[in-house]
């Protein structure tokens, strides 16, 4: 079950695998919550909260990755596995997910888990616009006794397509620090890519939040 795991997600592409063709996961990259620090400022003089900033969308290798670890001190491996399954599950259902979201993987003997979920990103919606992309990401979940640890990886968007200049865009042509970020790092590039990097953010934020209040209900 376990090779059949492995295969499933390579074929997918969101595996590192070294040269023996053993699955390697990717370095902690765990994000850290901090503080807003006034002083930084966009064009319009609105306060930048760091955590959009430098280091806030970490590269490993080509991918842009977020790890982070969930802990649960008083639960076993399956009793994890058993929280996070059904959350992904009800996930893929919830409002603003498209039919392409689904839990893709399960492992049960190695208590992990993988999902794929296709969902809009809402910018802007008012009565006179609506600026949405459709974002496209995986979830990998690996629980062993006490903990779990959860990667969101393999991120793109498709944006105005039906528009020049619109498509498929990977999520590191837009919200690496090089291609969203001024040259000091402090501030975002004038008609850059702000808004897909701070709402991609926000979302990143809210799942790995939801993640944590589920573990916490049992």
């Amino acid at each position: 079950m376990k090779k059949l795991f492995i295969i499933l997600f390579a074929l997918c592409g969101i595996l590192t695998v070294n040269a023996q063709g053993k699955y390697t996961k990717p370095q902690d990259m765990t994000v850290q919550d901090e503080k807003p620090r006034r002083g930084l400022f966009d064009k319009d003089k609105t306060p930048i909260d760091k955590k959009y900033l430098e280091g806030a969308c970490p590269m490993v290798g080509n991918r842009i990755v977020w790890q982070k670890y969930f802990y649960a001190d008083d639960l076993t491996a399956k009793e994890i596995y058993d929280i996070i399954l059904p959350f992904l599950q009800r996930m893929a259902k919830e409002k603003g997910q498209t039919e392409k979201s689904k839990v893709a993987v399960v492992n049960e003997e190695e208590h992990q888990i993988g999902a794929r979920f296709v969902e809009k990103l809402v910018f802007q919606n008012s009565p006179l616009s609506l600026d949405q992309a459709e974002f496209a990401y995986q979830l990998l979940v690996y629980c062993i006794d006490g903990r779990c640890e959860v990667v969101m990886t393999n991120m793109s968007y498709i944006y105005e397509a039906d528009r020049a200049g619109g498509g498929q865009f990977p999520a590191e042509d837009m919200l690496s620090d090089d291609n969203a970020l001024n040259k000091k790092k402090d501030g975002f590039h004038v008609g850059g890519y702000k808004k897909f990097r701070m709402k991609t953010i926000d979302r990143k934020d809210e799942i790995f939040r939801n993640i944590a209040n589920a573990l916490k209900k049992e």
